[in-house]
């Protein structure tokens, strides 16, 4: 029965990647668009499928805003495009190159405002260029089209394996806190002249970690306020922590380019790499607590580490020796890792409130 269960888990977790999720949630949504455009025209039908085939996207949430957006541009091309062909005439020579330039200006200036509608440059051409015998019955139609394909994407994400804006951007700063605490054993590994280069690659994931965080976290508004989902506000609070967390890495890749000198470097090493593993360790925990949605541990034991740290750092440099440089390097070093526990102090503080 154990095995039974791990087993559905996997294919479960399997399914849920965006490789394989989103093609099954398209297939879905166009041949429900197929179906409930059956009865129109064949024309017809292929907005329909047309449009349920790009309004799918990796969340619910982003779904919703593609489908209303598409729907809402639509509409509006559809409007400007009917009220230019029977303002100007598409019987005239020259009726219907000023409707397709005037048109398509408008719907570009609105678009460039406003993305979500650039949709409406589609129907503003189609129409101003080819329009129906009966303008405003074809255009009707089209529209009509359009919203049932953009309403079956909507349906397919809501039905088939849903996937929440918030939860996956939940994943994402998980993922960008670990790459956090890979990149800072990396800095450390530097200074104490264990590694000689960064692999800046690491620096990049967490970038990019952010970036889909922050685009999820845009589409789980959309989600908030949408009232057959029911869901409440969630705290805004961790991505600008988060980011702010990153930020400060900064401070340690800067002074990690020069390794420590020597004599610092023997004092320190042991100290500074148990400091490094604590901060990794911390973020891992804290991590897994915004992945599990729960609160986190206190992160008294990278404190002490760093304490301990500090003591060690003063009391070399008091000892020593050095030139002033030397010690104004330690003393940069000490303070860059000091605002790495404080961000990370209030970053476990942000996600024992949530």
């Amino acid at each position: 029965m154990q095995n039974h269960l791990q087993l559905i888990k996997r294919i479960s977790a399997r399914l849920q990647a965006d490789e394989v999720r989103i093609p099954i949630q398209t297939a879905s949504a166009v041949l429900m668009a197929y179906l409930a455009t059956s009865f129109m025209d064949r024309e017809d039908v292929s907005w329909g499928v047309f449009s349920a085939l790009f309004v799918v996207q990796a969340s619910i949430g982003g779904t919703i805003g593609a489908a209303l957006g598409r729907i809402a541009g639509a509409v509006l091309g559809a409007v400007i495009a009917v009220a230019l062909v029977i303002l100007l005439g598409a019987d005239e020579d020259w009726g219907t190159p000023v409707a397709l330039l005037t048109g398509v200006g408008l719907m570009s200036f609105l678009a460039a405002k406003w993305p979500v509608l650039a949709y409406g440059l589609v129907t503003v051409t189609i129409i101003a260029v080819a329009p129906d015998f009966h303008v405003v019955e074809g255009a009707f139609r089209k529209v009509l089209a359009i919203a049932i394909g953009s309403s079956c994407g909507m349906i397919a994400a809501f039905a088939v394996l849903p996937v929440l804006a918030r939860r996956t951007e939940q994943q994402y700063l998980a993922a960008a806190l670990r790459h956090c605490g890979a990149y800072v054993l990396e800095c450390t590994a530097c200074l104490v002249r264990d590694k000689q280069n960064k692999d800046k690659a690491t620096l990049d994931s967490i970038q990019w970690s952010i970036e889909r965080a922050r685009l999820m976290a845009r589409e789980a508004r959309i989600e908030e306020k949408t009232p057959a989902m029911g869901f409440s506000p969630f705290p805004q609070a961790l991505l600008p922590e988060i980011e702010r967390f990153a930020y400060t890495l900064t401070l340690v890749d800067r002074f990690s380019d020069r390794p420590m000198a020597e004599t610092l470097c023997h004092d320190t090493k042991e100290a500074l790499l148990d400091l490094a593993g604590a901060v990794k360790t911390c973020l891992e925990q804290i991590a897994d607590a915004i992945e599990a949605g729960k609160a986190c541990e206190e992160i008294d034991e990278a404190q002490q580490v760093y304490e301990a740290f500090e003591n060690r750092v003063e009391e070399s440099i008091e000892r020593e020796r050095l030139p002033a440089e030397d010690k104004e390097h330690m003393v940069a070093i000490k303070s860059a890792y000091g605002s790495v526990l404080s961000n990370l102090a209030e970053l476990a503080r942000q996600v024992q409130e949530r």
